[in-house]
């Protein structure tokens, strides 16, 4: 008995237990109760809900060995990576990012854009070919409904900061570079940020939490322009943090200039701005106004780019591109019968559809900001135990309090199986405070159990979505290249969508070959557009009547696919 004392934790054995037992109560609960509304058969909602069956079984196992007394210290990861020089450290941490996340790419996702950055893809190829924007089809309803039209240019609705950067990489042959180096390169600014907040180690520990978290990987892998913005971000708020440590008037002013021009790439990143500001404005009394000035000279000229690219697409400096789109329902801020697609078979936006978003928001975080078994957000509360005012614990807070809110406005909920994209931005502070909680608790051989399973269960099993069911793909462009088609019209047909999985091939169908066109539709060996009808097809077709029509489409509810000449038109 006294030798099991040394070897067990007692109390924690019974946690282990308890914890078993709650994970059989999501096992046979769970299902029961999400099967009674219609909303929870999405294939997304799905995905998480099997992400948790694979992952909770992990939580009575991890809180078992966790209570072997002589594994602690083997499983403190704290003491290894402590042992390391920071530029050992970082060049490791910098490696291993950049190889994991261009392996997704490759791997998962075909090293072609998905979903939302279709659009921002091929505004960056407009770039390429040295136009700032296309030139609009005679019938652009065949094409990417992200494309608008105004007073005769074509260009995307979505804010151009990232195309800009993507453009260089498209010239030289390797686009899917650009997100997994921004991201590798966010990971030292991230630790940079943190050591001048608090000091190496938590610096140390958070870097190595960023790295493994399944939503910066999945993300950092993708093309969406949330990974401009969140190294600008990144940036900005390092150069904050070295604001309000030396007296230099240079530090605040890239504040404010980074801030600005993350802006550029994405407008929720508002959320920011007053945060910095209050942060600026109590960190120093004697230097408050100081360095509100030097923020200020930066912050606005790069701040109004996003204005002046209004006035040169739009003909007015605060009409945004989503203003132009015919669906400008789905793209405003607000409540009402108005606003944006009926979801959870709540039409319009409403108080009750933003809390389940949230709601939505917070189960998905629980999982796959770390991939633990809904745990993720677990140990924030616990920065605050025995809490000393500290600013950055205050910014953080004050950063996603004010990001929840602006969010609560929008009706959609913005959940993907890459995880909440829309709160990406945030995702540093909520490793902060983590990192803070974690550290008052004292249980760093817990978290590193729980990140062995998440790189070797949680991580592998939630990317195979990405070779099946979600997401673009190179099934039609792969088949014309192998029936050696050129100087011709291709239509993608959608599946009749009479279930969740069809719809959800169809969001992607035509996106997976809708950024292949060119600026100029005439000047690509291929057209591909969006199958409309036979009555409305014909149109395109006797628009380019020097090229062969033909359709692709997918047979045996997705599992299989063809391109076919349209011969009823010859």
């Amino acid at each position: 008995m006294l030798y099991a004392r040394r070897i067990f934790d007692k109390r924690l054995l019974i946690l282990s237990f308890s914890s078993l037992i709650f994970y059989f109560l999501i096992l046979f609960l769970l299902p029961s109760l999400t099967h009674r509304f219609d909303a929870t058969r999405h294939i997304t909602f799905n995905y998480y809900i099997n992400q948790l069956f694979l992952i909770i079984p992990c939580l009575p196992l991890s809180l078992f060995l966790f209570s072997i007394l002589p594994l602690r210290r083997f499983l403190n990861y704290s003491s290894f990576i402590n042992k390391c020089s920071i530029r050992s450290y970082l060049i490791s941490i910098f490696l291993i990012s950049l190889v994991i996340t261009n392996l997704i790419s490759l791997l998962y996702y075909d090293h072609i854009p998905q979903g939302d950055a279709v659009a921002t893809f091929f505004q960056a190829k407009i770039f390429s070919r040295g136009y700032l924007w296309g030139f609009p089809p005679k019938f652009p309803d065949f094409f990417l409904k992200a494309m608008v039209i105004n007073q005769g240019k074509w260009f995307s609705m979505v804010q151009h900061g990232h195309s800009l950067f993507l453009t260089p990489f498209i010239l030289v042959r390797l686009p899917w570079l650009l997100s997994p180096l921004l991201g590798s390169f966010s990971l030292i600014i991230f630790f940079l940020f943190l050591r001048n907040c608090f000091d190496e180690k938590i610096a140390k520990e958070g870097t190595l939490l960023l790295l493994l978290s399944p939503t910066f990987l999945f993300i950092a892998s993708s093309y969406l322009n949330q990974n401009s913005s969140f190294f600008l971000i990144l940036l900005s708020l390092f150069f904050l943090s070295l604001s309000i440590k030396n007296t230099n008037r240079f530090f605040p002013l890239l504040s404010g200039f980074f801030t600005g021009l993350a802006f550029f790439s994405r407008t929720t990143v508002v959320v920011f701005i007053p945060a910095i500001i209050i942060l600026l404005f109590i960190a120093n009394k004697e230097k408050r106004g100081r360095m509100l000035s030097f923020f200020l000279i930066g912050f606005l000229p790069a701040f109004s780019i996003q204005f002046i690219d209004n006035l040169i697409y739009s003909g007015n400096v605060f009409r945004f591109g989503y203003i132009l789109h015919n669906e400008l329902n789905l793209h405003s801020l607000g409540f009402g019968m108005g606003k944006g697609e009926a979801t959870f078979n709540i039409p319009g936006h409403t108080p009750l559809k933003a809390l389940i978003n949230f709601l939505y928001n917070i189960f998905v975080f629980s999982l796959h900001l770390y991939g633990w078994p809904l745990l993720s957000l677990l140990f924030i509360p616990f920065a605050f135990l025995r809490w000393k005012k500290n600013l950055w614990d205050l910014f953080a807070i004050l950063v996603i309090i004010s990001s929840l809110i602006f969010f609560a406005l929008y009706w959609f909920h913005g959940i993907s199986p890459m995880g909440p994209k829309y709160y990406f931005e945030i995702v540093p502070l909520l490793v902060l405070l983590t990192v803070r909680g974690i550290r008052k608790l004292n249980i760093r051989p817990l978290i590193a159990l729980l990140l062995i399973f998440n790189i070797f269960i949680y991580i592998p099993y939630g990317l195979r979505i990405f070779n099946t069911v979600w997401g673009t793909n190179l099934n039609c462009y792969n088949e014309i290249k192998e029936m050696s088609i050129h100087s011709a019209i291709v239509f993608i047909k959608d599946l009749p969508g009479k279930d969740e999985y069809e719809r959800t091939i169809n969001r992607h169908n035509y996106l997976s070959v809708a950024f292949r066109n060119e600026p100029v539709l005439s000047n690509g060996d291929i057209i591909y557009a969006k199958d409309l009808g036979k009555e409305k097809n014909i149109m395109l077709i006797n628009e380019f009547k020097e090229r062969k029509p033909y359709i692709f489409e997918y047979s045996d509810k997705g599992k299989r696919w063809r391109v076919t000449p349209y011969s009823q038109f010859e």
